[in-house]
């Protein structure tokens, strides 16, 4: 029979156990590792040129591979209209805003915010009529009513711009409406004479527009919309944001549009180009219209 330990032995042991936090504790239960908190999303808000179904499904592969990228959920939203955006962007309520260029321009200039990227895509304004219908040249739409997107977008900025150069700016009516789609529908039911609006979206609709038209005018050069940075974000966030944008991959498998293009900044003369467009944009939400 084994002898029974010194009591000043038992003693001492109990004492430094006691004197040593947590050691008979890690010694009966395993510690629970720490939590990692998880990342809060990247929030991008998209320019409403589309329906908001149709515009988030033609940006999902641009979101998808900036998760992957960034490591962190990324999440897609829209506004009602651009001078919602605009209200949200001159708040800084998203870290990443996409703008038609010359609203862009406008926030770059007036509220701080910092390039990333537009679509490497050239984009030509389009004002289109009904296949089958009677108008042959742009004199044909005196009194008629034309379709456009609402007045702060580039498109609608360029078609106004069009029909003052025809003589027809004090004579038709612009039809805001909040999609091209809703534009084509509009079309087909011979509620508008013709409509305005990019050539790249015309590519992006959902598949039970009504198709038909035809171009009647055209107009060239026009740039993309532009992905921002909120101001005041640290550097190296900046530089991760424009990285993971301009290392986007086009899906070669759907159409080269402004969602499936390469991504690459804007350079100083095409924004500078875009100053009178501002002008009248700046006008615009000045004065609350």
């Amino acid at each position: 029979m084994p002898s029974p330990l010194p009591r000043r032995t038992v003693l001492s042991a109990l004492l430094a156990a006691v004197a040593t936090p947590g050691l008979l504790q890690a010694q009966t239960a395993p510690q629970t590792p720490p939590q990692t908190p998880a990342a809060e999303p990247l929030q991008i808000a998209l320019a409403p040129f589309l329906s908001p179904g149709a515009l988030l499904a033609a940006y999902e592969p641009l979101r998808r591979q900036l998760q992957v990228v960034l490591a962190q959920p990324v999440e897609t939203t829209t506004a009602r209209d651009f001078k919602s955006l605009m209200t949200a962007t001159r708040r800084g309520e998203h870290e990443v805003a996409q703008l038609p260029a010359h609203l862009a321009r406008l926030a770059m200039v007036d509220w701080g915010w910092q390039m990333i990227g537009a679509p490497d895509l050239p984009v030509t304004v389009v004002v289109a009529v009904r296949g089958n219908g009677p108008v042959q040249e742009a004199a044909a739409l005196r009194g008629g009513r034309i379709a456009m997107l609402d007045p702060l977008s580039l498109t609608a900025t360029v078609g106004r711009r069009w029909l003052e150069r025809q003589g027809l700016g004090t004579a038709v009516t612009a039809v805001p409406m909040p999609s091209v789609n809703s534009m084509l529908f509009a079309l087909d039911r011979d509620e508008v004479q013709a409509f305005v609006g990019a050539d790249t979206q015309l590519l992006s609709l959902p598949a039970a527009t009504p198709r038909g038209e035809r171009v009647l005018a055209r107009v060239e050069g026009i740039p993309g919309p532009v992905f921002l940075a909120r101001p005041g974000l640290p550097p190296a966030r900046l530089e991760a944001l424009r990285r993971a944008f301009l290392g986007f991959q086009p899906d070669p498998a759907r159409p080269t549009i402004a969602a499936n293009a390469p991504l690459k900044p804007l350079a100083a003369a095409q924004l500078a180009a875009l100053d009178d467009y501002v002008v009248q944009a700046r006008r615009a939400l000045d004065s609350g219209n």
